[in-house]
């Protein structure tokens, strides 16, 4: 047999960033996070900065941290979810200078699948960030008054990138988190600033028959200003999976 020599590509040469970009996601997937950056961190270096693939390679760095963060149940407002933060910052950079021309039609799906992946990362590190940030334990019978400027600034932001997103969005690199997440989340972010005709607008779009818990038929309905304990109790125990740790916020 006669091997030509496009056969006899050296197994040591770098392969194109799509490559590590989906080997990447495959770790990622399998909530294998330390090889998930090691792959997007290679797609990094082996592709042109402010390249669709560059873009692509930041996203998907941004939402490991997020996920290390969360199996570790990170504390400090100087770690993971910060690193998290600085690639998704780098992805919006390069989607405000991108010169959508030059994106081939073959990486048109994955570059707009990249853009709200990427908001929905940026709404949840935003988030995380701003708690692990906060002086306050932010108590869910009360709003928080005492905010500092950087931490409200950040709650503000996790909303802005949350609209982003349509109702039917999935995050397709783990299907259990979806729009009814990230309505829920915009929902706290809403109480914790104190903006509760938002927040209460905000529950009353959740779709609780896709939330994979049971929830009593009190907290579906259609709630009002004048019912805001009520509210609240709801809130938490949708965000705590269908159990309120904190008993009874009416007591």
């Amino acid at each position: 047999m006669v091997w030509g020599c496009n056969s006899l590509i050296e197994k040591s040469a770098p392969l194109e960033g799509n490559f590590y970009i989906q080997d990447g996601w495959l770790a990622f997937s399998s909530s294998k996070y330390e090889e998930a950056d090691k792959h997007f961190n290679t797609a990094i270096e082996t592709n042109d900065s402010g390249s669709v693939f560059h873009f692509l390679s930041l996203v998907g760095l941004g939402w490991t941290n997020i996920y290390k963060a969360q199996a570790i149940e990170e504390k400090t407002s100087n770690g993971l979810v910060k690193i998290a933060g600085e690639s998704f910052d780098a992805a919006l950079n390069i989607v405000f200078n991108l010169n959508i021309e030059v994106i081939t039609l073959e990486l048109y799906e994955d570059y707009f699948n990249g853009i709200t992946d990427m908001y929905a990362g940026l709404a949840l590190q935003r988030s995380y960030f701003a708690k692990q940030k906060s002086a306050n334990e932010n108590a869910w019978e009360t709003t928080n008054e005492s905010l500092s400027d950087t931490v409200r600034i950040l709650y503000e932001e996790s909303i802005d990138f949350s609209i982003q997103l349509e109702s039917d969005y999935i995050f397709q690199h783990d299907v259990k988190l979806t729009y009814n997440d990230i309505l829920v989340l915009r929902t706290e972010n809403y109480l914790i600033l104190g903006n509760i005709e938002e927040a209460i607008l905000s529950f009353n779009q959740i779709d609780f028959d896709q939330l994979g818990f049971e929830v009593d038929e009190a907290c579906k309905q259609e709630f009002e200003d004048d019912k805001l304990e009520d509210f609240i109790e709801c809130l938490c125990i949708v965000s705590h999976n269908g159990f309120c740790p904190f008993g009874d916020l009416n007591d």
